[in-house]
């Protein structure tokens, strides 16, 4: 059953190439006299591992070989009400070219080809689908759409309506592709009528009546379930070897039912440019798009088994729930007058975001819930500059950013766990609960060859668990179709547990060719 489900996947991604390919579907149509478009891309990667040592939590050379199909399109339905639509198969062949691989299929990953193989759950293949409608100064939309709220790159703090889907951990290097559409109503008014001081005055009003509800997709641990990506955590312990592995989770996570009043979701923004300064006033209340989780013995308890390299992996027993999140937030972003002749006289764009949430559910060391309020802020700058010894024809883009997260009352004697953290979830440097949370992150990026080469690095740094993400890419841009992208990412830490330490084995190196159908 599971071979004829992978073929008809397979046959219907080829006919849609086939279809994208036909000029008819590559350009403007017409139906009953209304403009429409179809554009897409499709793209083929892979990565392979740079650790060349047999480690239990990684394979040797190629371990993944992903294929994005995407389709997009857009119809006129009059002048003021279109639709627009898009759709996305996604397949990790390495599944089927390790089939046969004794090391892949003794270290279990063979195992997780249910959750990574073929995304063919309806919210993955349906990406966004909805109405809009554009009466004067209003704008109504409806339908699967992506809000986005967010003023800062790698760290979300405001932007927290939409889920997100990490469970392929870094294997796809489009992060922005990993947000997850949900179903919405959202209304938007622009305000004519303004005073002289004011440029730009809107406001927006979102509501989630959870037709469907969808939570963050991390990644998981055990390489049963969470694949290539799966964390290398250890248990300490009188086991065999000094130390067992941590192994795939039993979770009792209660969540919202579809379309109960427990899972709607309101938010609230309003956007206006005062003086060339973008700012905005954000409010939302809804579910944490994570869940909640304290260790338990029931309904399970734990588990072990044998892992092939002979320790043992201890498969724990969690239960959670998916608390309230309620919070104020504020961005702001405006040119700073400080352009430099020498730099190449381009003014430097400063970004703050900040976030107040109340009552924040946090699981603790004891194995019990609290709440506690916390803050969430951000700092950055984009700026281009010149620096012609290196590049004499285009500006350097350099973005570094400062976050920040501060828990109110933090308790004495005992400690916070993270959301879904140690189960389901790598951690996240922006939510490691201590009292005083830091970390930053440098962007740096420039092009050549009349911007067909583009190279560019970035570096994570949590300054808390003395960790460190690197990622260095280079986009080749033969014509507007072709897209050759060549990188590699590197993860360290020093504190065993934390941060990126459990994946100190996943560094590699990663291509990706692209064909755009536009």
């Amino acid at each position: 059953m599971k071979k004829k489900r992978f073929l008809i996947l397979f046959l219907m991604a080829g006919l849609t190439i086939v279809l994208l390919v036909s000029p008819a579907m590559a350009e403007q149509f017409t139906v009953f006299g209304r403009p429409g478009r179809i554009m897409g891309y499709i793209s083929q990667g892979g990565s392979f591992s740079l650790d060349d040592k047999d480690k239990y939590d990684t394979e040797k050379g190629l371990n993944s070989a992903l294929t994005n199909l995407f389709v997009e399109g857009d119809y006129a339905i009059t002048d003021n009400l279109k639709f627009y639509g898009s759709s996305m198969l996604t397949v990790d062949w390495i599944y089927q070219l390790k089939a046969n691989d004794s090391s892949w299929n003794e270290k279990l990953f063979n195992k997780s080809r249910d959750r990574l193989n073929v995304d063919n759950k309806p919210w993955q293949l349906l990406k966004e689908a909805h109405l809009t409608w554009t009466p004067g100064n209003f704008m109504f939309r409806v339908g699967k759409q992506i809000v986005a709220w967010g003023e800062t790159d790698a760290f979300r703090i405001v932007d927290q309506i939409n889920p997100a889907d990490q469970r392929r951990g870094l294997a796809d290097v489009e992060w922005e592709t990993s947000i997850i559409p949900i179903w919405l109503v959202r209304a938007e008014y622009s305000l004519k009528q303004k005073p002289s001081w004011l440029q730009d005055l809107g406001f927006e009003f979102i509501w989630n009546p959870n037709p469907d509800f969808i939570s963050n997709q991390p990644v998981k641990f055990g390489n049963d379930v969470g694949g290539i990506w799966s964390p290398n955590y250890y248990v300490a312990g009188s086991f065999p070897f000094g130390e067992a592995h941590l192994g795939s989770m039993y979770t009792a996570i209660e969540k919202p039912k579809n379309w109960s009043s427990e899972g709607f979701e309101y938010g609230f923004r309003i956007k206006g440019v005062v003086k060339d300064a973008i700012i905005t006033l954000n409010y939302f209340y809804g579910r944490d798009n994570d869940p909640v989780v304290v260790s338990s013995s029931v309904p399970f308890g734990p588990v072990i088994t044998m892992a092939s390299d002979g320790r043992l992996i201890i498969h724990p027993s969690f239960v959670g729930k998916f608390p309230i999140l309620h919070f104020v937030g504020a961005t702001f972003s405006r040119d700073i007058p400080l352009s430099a002749s020498f730099l190449g006289g381009v003014s430097p764009v400063l970004r703050l975001e900040t976030l107040y949430a109340f009552d924040t559910t946090f699981g603790t060391s004891l194995g019990t819930f609290e709440k506690h309020d916390e803050f969430r802020g951000a700092i950055g700058v984009d700026w281009k500059v010149k620096i012609p010894f290196l590049n004499p024809r285009a500006y350097f883009s350099i973005s570094p950013q400062l976050y920040y997260r501060k828990v109110m009352n933090y308790p004495a004697g005992y400690g916070l766990t993270p959301p879904c953290w140690p189960p389901d979830q790598v951690p996240d440097l922006s939510t490691t609960p201590q009292s005083n949370n830091y970390a930053t992150s440098l962007m740096i990026g420039t092009t050549y060859f009349h911007n067909k080469l583009a190279p560019s690095f970035f570096w994570m740094h949590s300054i808390n668990n003395n960790a460190d993400f690197f990622r260095l890419q280079l986009n080749y841009d033969y014509n507007d179709n072709w897209r050759f992208t060549l990188g590699s990412i590197f993860l360290t830490g020093n504190q065993v547990g934390r941060g990126f330490q459990c994946l100190d084995n996943k560094d590699y190196a990663f291509f990706k060719v692209t064909y755009k159908f536009n």
